[in-house]
């Protein structure tokens, strides 16, 4: 276990070390929620175009489920209850940190709610949607958001892991009930 944390303190100071003005900020940027409204738009976009009203209310409202729960466990189920701090208010560690700005994130880190809320988005894009490079792009979006975590101290890469894991699975969940509750197979093919 001693090994896995000393890795996982290795890979963030790696990361993290690797800074300049210029990273700093494009770093800080893509950290932001509002960075990604673009993305989102278009697959809110798409979900709609793709099938009736009615449906692609569906659709919008259960990516906004698989989002608020990854978000909700995250806090809840995971960064109240383990209470791991995260590298930026661990005194270990955070001496050894840059950080932008001045920016250090709450106080508890484990899981990512950055990585659960991407992971979740990024695997219910891949469930529903049928458009392999909107699949791709959410994908990659989601790996630079959590790799700006890291990049600005404010994660382990096991927070991300376990964040990403956790997103993941939510999704994975949630579609499995838009799947029983009579979404056919062939709808989702056309969208």
């Amino acid at each position: 276990m001693e090994f896995l944390e000393q890795l996982d303190r290795n890979l963030l100071v790696l990361i993290n070390g690797c800074h300049s003005p210029f990273f700093d900020f494009v770093w800080s940027e893509i950290s932001k929620t509002r960075t990604g409204a673009p993305l989102y738009a278009v697959i809110i976009y798409y979900l709609f175009r793709n099938n009736s009203f009615s449906r692609g209310l569906y659709l919008f409202v259960a990516l906004i489920v698989c989002v608020a729960l990854a978000d909700i466990a995250s806090v809840h189920l995971f960064k109240n209850v383990v209470e791991r701090y995260r590298p930026s208010h661990n005194l270990e560690i955070q001496e050894m940190l840059h950080f932008v700005n001045g920016y250090k994130g709450g106080l508890y880190g484990f899981v990512s709610s950055h990585a659960a809320n991407l992971f979740a988005f990024a695997t219910f894009v891949s469930l529903i949607v049928r458009n392999k490079p909107l699949i791709i792009i959410s994908f990659v979006w989601a790996f630079l958001g959590v790799y700006s975590r890291m990049y600005l101290g404010v994660h382990y890469p096991s927070d991300i892991i376990a964040g990403a894991l956790l997103g993941a699975a939510i999704s994975y969940f949630i579609c499995g009930v838009i799947l029983k509750n009579g979404m056919r197979t062939t709808e989702m093919q056309k969208m």
